[in-house]
């Protein structure tokens, strides 16, 4: 009796866990049937990045919209998702052209839309684009039957008017000036005076280089002194060219500390190194010396040219 018993437990048992095995593999089978029924829709990678500058809008301008679209490889856009052209209304699509990129694990999509602004009121507007229902189709075969579909909001714009802002006492006050920052002007005016100082000392200089004034220390340049006095000749006739001559001679005795001639002047030369850029026009001044003053004959060079040639050699004392 006893043996009898187990046996039946032991059959309902062995019943029991087959019918639940059975039941298991039934639904098991039935979820892979469902998975492989069902399309994969990977729209958990897709992204969207959607970028159009703001302002700077009126009537017929064009807006921009550029959109960089993340999806998966082997799907292309479906033109047949965007919106259709000219339909009359606010914002018109006018043009889109995209190209896409293939990444590692991703295609990047670059699409870009022109849309016309066809409205503008008479005050600035913002203004929303339309919104877009992007579908992409997969171009491999072993994903053909799938289709992704994307959402993307409407960027706005600012749209001024054509014409002018409305004006009223509320907008025609003008915003209180803004305070002057402090500046104090001691420092500046120093440095003002400063340069005006060194300005004033530099046009001292020139027209004193320049023989308009006299310094005290031209009492110790000799050839400075003949220039003034030569300078005040007329030079008319043959007398004035003699006294620029003396005058001329003098200089050049002062300068050298003793009577020179012709004869000393190779060696004043060498004494004084300054005097060799002049040597030509010495010599040519000493040889009419010795004529005029001791041959008696009339004086050959002319005012002016005495009158450069002390010019010429003050520049030695200025320098």
């Amino acid at each position: 009796m006893t043996f009898i018993l187990n046996n039946r437990q032991s059959a309902r048992c062995l019943a029991r866990w087959l019918a639940t095995f059975f039941a298991m593999h039934l639904l098991t089978a039935s979820m892979l049937a469902y998975a492989e029924s069902k399309p994969a829709t990977p729209s958990a990678s897709i992204r969207v990045e959607s970028a159009t500058r703001e302002a700077d809008y009126t009537l017929g301008s064009i807006a921009t919209q550029h959109l960089k679209i993340h999806v998966p490889r082997g799907f292309v856009l479906d033109p047949a998702s965007l919106p259709a052209p000219a339909q009359n209304e606010a914002i018109e699509l006018r043009d889109a052209h995209w190209q896409h990129e293939d990444l590692a694990n991703e295609r990047v999509i670059n699409l870009q839309i022109d849309w016309q602004i066809f409205v503008a009121g008479d005050t600035v507007k913002i203004l929303p684009l339309k919104k877009l229902h992007l579908e992409f189709t997969c171009e491999q075969s072993s994903c053909a039957q799938q289709r992704l579909t994307v959402d993307v909001p409407a960027d706005k714009v600012i749209v001024s008017s054509l014409l002018p802002a409305r004006i009223d006492a509320e907008h025609v006050k003008l915003y209180p000036d803004a305070p002057m920052p402090s500046w104090p002007l001691a420092p500046q005016l120093w440095a003002l005076a400063g340069w005006a100082s060194v300005l004033a000392l530099a046009l001292l200089y020139l027209a004193w280089v320049a023989g308009w004034i006299s310094l005290p220390q031209e009492k110790h340049m000799p050839f400075r002194q003949a220039w003034r006095q030569i300078r005040k000749l007329k030079g008319d006739d043959a007398t004035d060219s003699l006294q620029a001559m003396r005058l001329l001679v003098r200089a050049m005795d002062q300068f050298a500390g003793q009577a020179v001639t012709a004869e000393n002047l190779p060696q004043l030369m060498q004494q004084q190194p300054r005097l060799q850029a002049h040597a030509p026009a010495l010599q040519t001044f000493y040889a009419d010396v010795q004529q005029a003053f001791f041959a008696g004959r009339p004086v050959t060079a002319s005012i002016p040219l005495l009158t450069q040639l002390a010019r010429d050699l003050s520049q030695l004392e200025v320098a």
